[in-house]
């Protein structure tokens, strides 16, 4: 792998990149249905299968899907957002070597967070990574946009610098990799699972890889 050149801000993705995503499962595959089972008086697995059919129902390319508050008015439950977050949040967990690589290579760039993760999500992870980000961008919250090229572009436009100045980290094929390059970001693709067998340019299986790379 080449060594990047011009890179003047350094992005990360934060489920799956910083964060661990047990936080996430938890909500959306547990105190969601439960909650629901209770509401409904139904068994937890019949409520699980209810769920998860609205969530496919309603598709990851919806806005809304990414929202709890929309999930606990669609489905009728009593609890509140922060009750919620407050229950789990002790459930967050970072990656072990997230705190090694972003010390090391803050002191070369300036870090940020590019996210669609709505801000009552990411809040609490934050205060669990630490204070490595000179930004964070939610790109529901802040643009009302799925991580598109378009989205990309105008955090580019925020922070002043041409795409070819950033490089964006994460580990969704298409959100994190795919997009920001055609948006002519850099970018490198966090293959934790080892999904993408063909040898391809830009492909890191740990964090651990990246003070080498920059």
């Amino acid at each position: 792998m080449e060594s990047l050149n011009g890179i003047k801000i350094v992005s990360f993705d934060v489920d799956g990149t910083l964060i661990k995503s047990d936080f996430n499962d938890l909500i959306w595959q547990k105190e969601i249905p439960s909650l629901y089972a209770r509401k409904r008086e139904v068994s937890f697995e019949k409520a699980i299968k209810m769920i998860m059919e609205e969530y496919n129902r309603v598709g990851e390319n919806n806005l809304c899907w990414y929202s709890m508050d929309f999930w606990i008015k669609h489905f009728h439950l009593d609890v509140r957002v922060d009750d919620i977050i407050s229950k789990y949040e002790s459930r967050i967990e970072v990656y072990p070597e997230v705190p090694f690589v972003l010390k090391k290579l803050e002191e070369k760039y300036p870090l940020i967070i590019i996210t669609m993760m709505p801000s009552e999500f990411l809040l609490p992870k934050l205060k669990k990574i630490g204070n490595y980000f000179k930004s964070t961008f939610s790109t529901i919250s802040d643009f009302g946009d799925l991580k598109s090229p378009q989205g990309y572009l105008k955090i580019c436009q925020r922070l002043q610098i041409s795409p070819v100045n950033l490089l964006h980290i994460g580990d969704q094929w298409e959100a994190d990799y795919l997009s920001p390059k055609k948006a002519n970001i850099n970018a490198i693709f966090l293959d934790r699972k080892n999904e993408k067998i063909a040898k391809r340019e830009w492909i890191i299986k740990s964090l651990d890889e990246l003070p080498k790379i920059l």
